[in-house]
């Protein structure tokens, strides 16, 4: 069955960008509509990127609409204070370390997509039937690992860049070739899942980001208590402590004119 119809999910990172600016310049075939799941809680570099360049797509024909879950707290009380995030664990009497089960990604972006998809298809009058949408995700050659395929029969996954075999760098080398910006990596300000070179750098940025981390780190800590404490660093530290830079000891970033293949940066 051929698709009734063909969706990207947008985060407004390097490749999904590069996607859609390959629909929008010809380079690739067109998605009916582009997705952006508005977490709230994306980094303010992503919300700039996104305010910047997304009338740029809809000048060269591409639709994009934003969707959000209904809810989008990090803790939800009603649910015995369940925590959203995969939060790091220590527990209280043995000190044995463990990680909750990560449910921000479905009640943020899954199921606001899907939901927004089912409407559409009412819409075209349509049904949901096995093969009726392709859901393209900006997931590139070097995350394979990451593919999954879809838990509903009336959506395929799709991943055009898998397919191109087009890694990060890929992505980056053709918006470079294409006098088009690179966009900040797209994740949650708080998000456990960060390098710990990215909190480092999300520190030394300081600001609004920085802030809701270590207010959401907070928030998390005893949410749970018969189950331990949560932390959102993998350190298991609260946050401000866990990420260590050099401003804290009174220390500044040099700047160097040089590039990283010199090795200066991996100190």
């Amino acid at each position: 069955m051929r698709p009734s119809l063909k969706v990207q999910s947008w985060g407004g990172g390097v490749q999904s960008w590069t996607l859609s600016a390959m629909m929008a310049l010809g380079e690739y075939p067109r998605a009916d509509v582009l997705i952006f799941a508005d977490t709230h809680h994306e980094g303010q570099g992503t919300y700039d990127f996104a305010r910047r360049w997304t009338p740029w797509l809809g000048e060269h024909g591409l639709i994009l609409v934003t969707v959000e879950g209904k809810r989008t707290e990090v803790v939800r009380e009603d649910w015995s204070n369940s925590v959203l995030i995969p939060a790091f664990t220590v527990d209280r009497q043995t000190g044995a370390e463990g990680q909750v089960r990560r449910q921000c990604t479905r009640d943020w972006k899954i199921t606001p997509i899907r939901h927004w998809i089912r409407e559409e298809l009412v819409r075209r009058h349509m049904k949901a039937m096995p093969g009726a949408v392709e859901c393209w995700q900006g997931i590139s050659w070097d995350e394979v690992q990451r593919m999954r395929a879809s838990d509903v029969k009336y959506i395929t996954n799709v991943y055009p860049l898998v397919d191109l075999r087009m890694t990060r760098r890929d992505c980056i080398t053709w918006l470079e070739a294409h006098k088009l910006p690179i966009p900040p990596k797209s994740a949650c300000t708080f998000c456990p899942f960060k390098s710990i070179a990215m909190w480092k750098e999300l520190k030394h940025k300081g600001g609004q980001d920085w802030q809701e981390a270590v207010e959401v780190d907070l928030a998390v800590r005893e949410k749970r208590a018969k189950h331990g404490l949560f932390y959102i660093h993998p350190a298991r530290k609260p946050l401000p402590e866990a990420v260590v830079i050099p401003e804290d000891e009174g220390a500044y970033q040099v700047s160097m004119n040089i590039g990283c293949e010199g090795g200066y940066c991996m100190t």
